[in-house]
């Protein structure tokens, strides 16, 4: 079930920013292939005896691409009741005209009370270069300016959000106070774009929309808020934002998914870990010590390496062969052991993620930020997931509260 908590128009009107930007807005920067660009030429496409809209077929596009760069696996669903809601009672002809042309690929059929259909992106759009659309139809537009006055938690498990409303109507009209270094931004893009090509064009169009104003963000059912700021490179977050005209300040929760395990075990009060083993575990995370203890005990050079070892243990399916459950095994067996259980005994390998995401949310947003406001309302606050952004002016006041907000949650105060 979708939940959608609606903040009126009317409680928001004294944020000028916010409601000037809306106002004005005339058109939504879209992703347009370039294989795809004589389309943009027309404004409606003969379809089976259809006159179907050209800026639909666009929208359809630009968020099924935006699904992939946000999620990075080349699968989605498209619910008809979606469809219908935003293209209207022909939203199947849209449908069936882009997997004619193979834009798109159905890969599944739909599955009553099970599944809606699953669709994927071929290659060649996925591979073509992205060129900029900016899609002014007003439908789209409305639609759009509607969802930036709501906020939203699609949350499908709880009836309950986990981030209190308050903290998410800040969060979403601090996004409009951020301004980007255009310029040097692009720069330094540019020198990303022969490694990989997904990153480039997720990044540039996150950068191109924080330059426009045109911000989106999402609430997630784990208590995570996903916007144009959370799928930017760490060097664009840290040297190229702006609050206001100030320079800014990031801070982040140190090895932050293997810190809540141990909030997870401690919680339990498990018999199956192993006392030494956890005290061990329980230091290094506290500590923020825990990606380079691993990385000296397996003489590996590379943190991201480590983090995607221990990620796959956490987050995966843990296989009897797994190579990454192995090595930790070789440190760490019996929180291995107790990570395999929490899992059986919910029944879901992914419940542990998501445990852990609730914890971490929980901290940052309706503790930390929550402080926060009531300390300093006069601060700006962007999040990334574990971190959050302020103003470089505020950095020993946030950081003073973020510490004990920290310390607090693990009992160390």
């Amino acid at each position: 079930m979708k939940i959608t908590t609606v903040i009126k128009y009317s409680e928001i009107s004294k944020l000028s920013s916010l409601n000037k930007n809306l106002e004005e807005k005339t058109s939504i920067l879209q992703f347009l292939p370039k294989c795809l660009e004589e389309i943009s030429k027309l404004k409606t496409i003969e379809y089976k005896g259809q006159k179907l809209k050209t800026s639909y077929f666009i929208d359809l596009i630009h968020n099924t691409i935006l699904k992939y760069y946000f999620r990075k696996e080349n699968k989605f669903n498209l619910s008809s009741l979606i469809l219908k809601e935003k293209y209207g009672h022909l939203y199947n002809y849209y449908i069936e005209w882009l997997v004619d042309k193979k834009i798109l690929i159905l890969i599944a059929k739909h599955q009553k009370g099970k599944r809606s259909r699953i669709y994927s992106i071929s290659e060649p759009i996925l591979r073509s270069d992205i060129f900029r659309y900016n899609n002014s139809d007003k439908v789209i537009l409305k639609k759009y300016k509607h969802k930036i006055n709501q906020f939203l938690s699609d949350d499908q498990s709880t009836t309950i959000s986990l981030i209190e409303n308050e903290i998410k109507e800040k969060l979403v009209q601090d996004l409009f106070s951020v301004k980007i270094q255009f310029d040097r931004s692009i720069f330094y893009l540019e020198s990303l774009k022969n490694d990989d090509i997904d990153i480039y064009n997720r990044n540039r169009y996150s950068v191109e929309c924080i330059n426009e104003k045109h911000i989106f963000y999402h609430f997630d059912a784990y208590g995570r808020m996903h916007t144009n700021f959370t799928i930017l490179k760490s060097f664009i977050r840290k040297n190229c934002l702006l609050i206001d005209g100030e320079e800014t300040f990031e801070i982040d929760i140190k090895n932050s998914q293997p810190l809540f395990l141990t909030k997870i075990i401690e919680d339990s009060k498990s018999k199956w870990v192993s006392d030494e083993e956890f005290q061990l575990f329980k230091y290094l995370t506290l500590n923020g010590k825990y990606y380079q203890f691993m990385m000296d005990k397996f003489k590996i050079k590379d943190k991201s390496t480590i983090k995607e070892l221990t990620y796959k243990v956490l987050f995966g399916r843990n296989n009897v062969n797994s190579k990454p459950d192995k090595l930790f095994a070789e440190v760490f067996p019996t929180i291995l052991n107790f990570i395999k259980l929490y899992k059986k005994e919910n029944g879901d390998y992914r419940i542990l993620a998501y445990d852990l995401q609730r914890a971490e949310s929980n901290l940052v947003f309706n503790k930390i930020i929550k402080s926060i406001m009531n300390l300093y309302p006069e601060i700006k606050i962007i999040t990334v997931h574990d971190s959050i952004i302020v103003p470089l002016k505020w950095k020993d006041s946030v950081m003073a509260v973020f510490h004990t907000k920290l310390y607090e949650e693990f009992g160390l105060i």
